[in-house]
């Protein structure tokens, strides 16, 4: 019979190694093919959608930069005009008034501005006589679209500014007045003033996103040189800085680690030195692709040597639904066949291994039914002898601590009582022999049974403690009035007039809890205070702090 028993199991183990030997080759096929598919998957998805992004990115990049250039031209070109060189008002004002005309999809004004700094005329007065009163002859001579061209003699490219009368966000365009040929570094003495156009950034941003494709359903943002957001879908960042509290704090619940976000920061770092790049981080929802908004200031295009005015940042969002459902299915049909059939073969293994050890079980639980029985009697008779060895042992302990706390309770106490004790009899012979000093020996005998009667309340708090017998009487009182007394009392004990006793009642603090015991506290901290201060002043403070109030001496 037991060499049957052998043969079975040995039967077993072979038909056990031959499924487990099937299922693992099936498993790492499954998973290798998945493991393809999933790379097609992220391969295909994030290239077009890099692609789209940045053809987008280019697309909306390029109609913003044309837009901001024709103001640059228009400026340069009012500056190099007869009308303006020459100070003619009229003429003057008809060249200031044609240039809004012909970019007031992103301008809100023209300025011109004499050598002195003071408003000559502004394209805003055409229509809107109040500001003409308000605004005409107005000095803004400490400007930096004014004070830069006239110091350096150069156009002036502005980072984002927010103006101090409207609070909304602008960008200035500053051209110097010149008779001679502006494109020279250093006007001299032939400056006349400058011409300003003034960009709105709402208007970059309405432009802007008018132009974004509905199917990529693209979010932009539009940046200035020094990080500062000029334009965002979300107003409330307008003007606020990239690597400010308000931006920055929004960033760690959007990525997984401060490691990712140190990677996120360092490519927007990048992108504020005037480049090109497209980049996917985990926790965004698609590439983010940003791409300079570059300015020439003289006659010629835009290229990589011109003024970077401004960055733009577009956000493809993911749609993988529609492009890899199909690769999904495939990969989900693969695995419910090979699930299919490592159950099949599985369910086959199990019926036959329990056929065929269904006696072998049988035989052997009924001879280990009786070792079991004694070997869980005598498992549960050293469970409780252990038990209660760790019991007994604990016991031990806890008595070895009372006894030693009761050794030390009564070595204080003794001390603590034989002080006061000693005083009021020394002061009774005192009493005996000195009548004349009858009343400072009353004093101090009534001093020192004050002291007295407090340690002995103190042993019986200490006796209703260990015997878990100590009540406490809550109520709602002020804690100020308690301290306030408690500080009263500790001033009549000072003695000493080199230590101060300073505190400054609040405000009604109202508390719930023993009003008694709480003074009790107060006090035994201040006469500590008082006794082992020899020189300097005792602060007391009570406040509230949250759902708390706190006590400090």
């Amino acid at each position: 019979m037991g060499s049957g028993v052998r043969k079975n199991k040995a039967s077993s183990f072979v038909l056990l190694f031959a499924v487990v030997g099937v299922a693992v080759v099936l498993s790492l096929a499954s998973f290798s093919y998945f493991q393809s598919v999933s790379q097609q998957i992220d391969a295909t998805v994030r290239e077009d959608l890099r692609r789209q992004a940045r053809i987008e990115a280019f697309q909306v990049t390029q109609l913003l930069q044309d837009k901001i250039q024709t103001v640059a031209t228009n400026a340069r070109t009012a500056a190099q005009a007869p009308a303006i060189i020459n100070g003619e008002l009229e003429r003057g004002a008809d060249v200031v008034n044609a240039r809004q005309h012909n970019t007031e999809e992103i301008t809100d004004r023209y300025i011109w501005i004499n050598k002195d700094g003071k408003t000559v005329w502004s394209s805003a007065f055409e229509m809107n006589n109040t500001e003409f009163n308000l605004y005409s002859g107005y000095d803004v001579s400490q400007r930096p679209y004014f004070s830069i061209p006239a110091q350096t003699g150069k156009p002036y490219l502005s980072p984002v500014i927010q103006s101090p009368v409207d609070k909304s966000q602008r960008m200035f365009i500053a051209y110097p007045i010149s008779s001679n040929d502006t494109s020279k570094s250093n006007l001299g003495s032939n400056f006349n003033g400058v011409v300003v156009a003034s960009l709105r950034a709402t208007n970059l941003g309405k432009l802007v996103q008018s132009h974004l494709s509905s199917d990529l359903e693209s979010t932009l943002g539009i940046i200035d040189p020094n990080g500062v957001i000029v334009y965002t879908a979300n107003s409330t960042f307008i003007g606020e800085n990239l690597f400010g509290q308000k931006v920055q704090s929004l960033l760690a619940p959007a990525f997984n680690s401060q490691t990712e976000v140190d990677q996120f920061n360092d490519f927007l770092r990048a992108s504020l030195k005037g480049g090109k790049d497209s980049k996917d981080f985990a926790g965004r929802a698609g590439p983010i692709t940003y791409l300079p908004i570059l300015i020439s200031t003289d006659n010629g295009a835009p290229d990589d040597k011109s003024n970077h005015f401004l960055t733009l940042y577009l956000t493809a969002p993911h749609n993988i639904a529609d492009k890899v459902g199909p690769l999904i299915d495939q990969e989900r049909n693969l695995s419910l066949a090979v699930i299919t059939t490592i159950s099949g073969i599985t369910v086959a293994f199990l019926y036959v291994v329990l056929s065929s050890n269904k006696r072998l079980e049988r035989t052997v639980s009924d001879r280990t039914s009786s070792l079991k029985i004694a070997n869980e009697s005598l498992s549960t008779t050293n469970k409780e002898l252990v038990e209660k060895s760790r019991q007994l042992e604990s016991a031990n302990e806890q008595l070895t601590i009372n006894e030693k706390m009761q050794r030390e309770f009564i070595n204080i106490a003794a001390h603590e009582l034989r002080t006061p004790t000693q005083a009021i009899i020394g002061f009774s012979e005192l009493f005996e022999l000195r009548p004349e000093e009858r009343e400072e020996s009353m004093k101090a005998v009534a001093r020192n049974a004050t002291r007295l009667e407090r340690l002995t309340n103190d042993i019986l708090d200490v006796t209703k403690i260990e015997g878990k017998s100590l009540a406490l009487n809550k109520e709602k009182f002020n804690i100020s009035e308690v301290v306030s007394a408690a500080v009263d009392d500790a001033k009549r004990q000072i003695a000493n007039g080199d230590v101060r006793l300073i505190y400054q009642e609040p405000k009604e603090i109202l508390v719930e809890g023993d009003k008694e015991r709480i003074a009790q506290v107060i006090s035994n901290l201040l006469r500590n205070a008082i006794k082992f201060t020899k020189k300097g002043s005792i602060f007391v403070l009570s406040e509230e702090k949250g759902n708390e109030v706190v006590v400090s001496i």
